[in-house]
């Protein structure tokens, strides 16, 4: 287990949930191809998290760690929401985790919300990430997680690729300076790529998830706003 301060840990950001009207701007789908993640699969997601205000009607019977633990594999994709769909200190971004466990068939889907933050040493800007499914019966308890993290951006030239953690973290006390410090039980590595739909209408975030202390190869990508 690692132990980290606040300043360097996650910030422990407490979801917000939003109600939203009928008639919201929906986005538009884009045709994907057969094997490809696609705008259409990633539009369905995001219209499925306004609907339910980021509540989760699926994997009710299953826990945090049965799906996101030190060792899980997975999918990870990430898209903006539209700014006129923003909400005061509300996400900006929306996706979903992916994972394929032995004791699920279909593969089981987990939230993801991010928000925009600023380092408080650094200046540089970078994802909030807050991961889990509310219980549809208890919107303030979940069914898996919540997991936080983060998600940086590094820019070289034209090749941009995201970089970051998904962890389970507990805080335990603080520190001379009044902030807190944590322990981490496990931490996932996220990496990822820009990706634009078959259209080219649809730009996104998409990558994997994988246990820290793998490497796995990273591809080039085009640029996206973050």
């Amino acid at each position: 287990m690692t132990q980290i301060n606040e300043s360097t840990g996650t910030e422990l950001q407490s979801a917000t949930t939003e109600t939203k009207s009928r008639g919201g701007r929906r986005m538009r789908k884009a045709a994907a191809a057969p094997g490809d993640i696609g705008a259409t699969a990633l539009n369905r997601v995001a219209e499925t998290a306004r609907a339910t205000n980021g509540v989760s009607k699926m994997n009710t019977q299953t826990t945090g760690t049965d799906i996101l633990n030190g060792t899980t594999l997975g999918k990870f994709v990430l898209f903006g929401i539209p700014r006129a769909d923003q909400v005061k200190d509300g996400p900006v971004m929306r996706g979903l985790v992916e994972v394929k466990t032995e004791t699920h068939g279909a593969p089981v889907k987990v939230q993801v919300a991010a928000w925009l933050k600023i380092g408080r040493s650094s200046g540089t800007e970078y994802l909030s990430l807050k991961v889990g499914n509310n219980n549809p019966d208890d919107p303030e308890t979940y069914t898996v997680g919540p997991f936080y993290g983060r998600l940086f951006r590094q820019v070289e030239g034209s090749r941009t690729r995201y970089f970051g953690f998904i962890e389970e973290a507990e805080k335990t006390g603080e520190d001379e300076n009044g902030q807190g410090t944590y322990v981490t039980h496990w931490q996932l590595r996220v990496s990822a790529k820009a990706a634009v739909s078959n259209d080219q209408k649809t730009k996104y975030i998409s990558g994997s998830i994988a246990p820290s202390q793998m490497n796995e190869p990273e591809e080039e990508s085009t640029s996206l706003p973050f």
